[in-house]
């Protein structure tokens, strides 16, 4: 797997069984591809590894204190990951149906908002698998966007060339 192709993705997730089953879904779904997953337990143990990783994507459990009364809560986990990251693409994960949240949810950042119901996994996969190809999008972007970088100071120097060429000896272009 090449390291540079290759995507990583944090489950932040206080419900041990809940975890295990999501990773383990997203690492058959996405096995094929360079896809990495991490989980963590807490949202400050994943924010240990944050920076040293650098996830694309983030599921993020939005109660975190359940388990851990004085574990930060998931939208204060999501504003340390868009400060440390803003590009990062965080899926908030609840149980609660609640509009309240979702849109609090989006304000504070994330991409997507989804509730722990029996269609979970397949939503999280299709937030997922939209989200890989915005990443890819963004990457072929750059790229294109390093490549015209690249021919216009070719460009310029080819021009700068001929310009002190002249200068110096108008000679050799005539």
């Amino acid at each position: 797997m090449n390291a540079r192709n290759t995507t990583h993705l944090f489950i932040v997730e206080d419900n041990k069984v809940f975890q295990l089953a999501l990773k383990a879904d997203l690492e058959a779904v996405f096995g094929k591809q360079p896809v990495v997953v991490h989980s963590f337990h807490t949202g400050e143990e994943c924010m240990k590894h944050f920076a040293q990783i650098k996830p694309e994507v983030v599921i993020l459990d939005y109660n975190l204190n359940s388990v851990e009364p004085g574990a930060m809560n998931g939208i204060k986990i999501l504003d340390l990951i868009k400060n440390t990251d803003h590009d990062t693409n965080v899926i908030m994960l609840t149980s609660e149906d609640d509009m309240e949240i979702a849109v609090k949810s989006f304000r504070h950042g994330a991409s997507d908002y989804v509730v722990k119901t029996e269609t979970k996994f397949r939503k999280i996969n299709f937030s997922l698998y939209n989200l890989f190809k915005m990443i890819a999008a963004k990457k072929e972007a750059r790229r294109y966007k390093f490549m015209a970088l690249g021919f216009l100071a070719c460009i310029t120097i080819l021009v700068a060339v001929v310009v002190a060429i002249e200068i110096v000896k108008p000679s050799l272009i005539r």
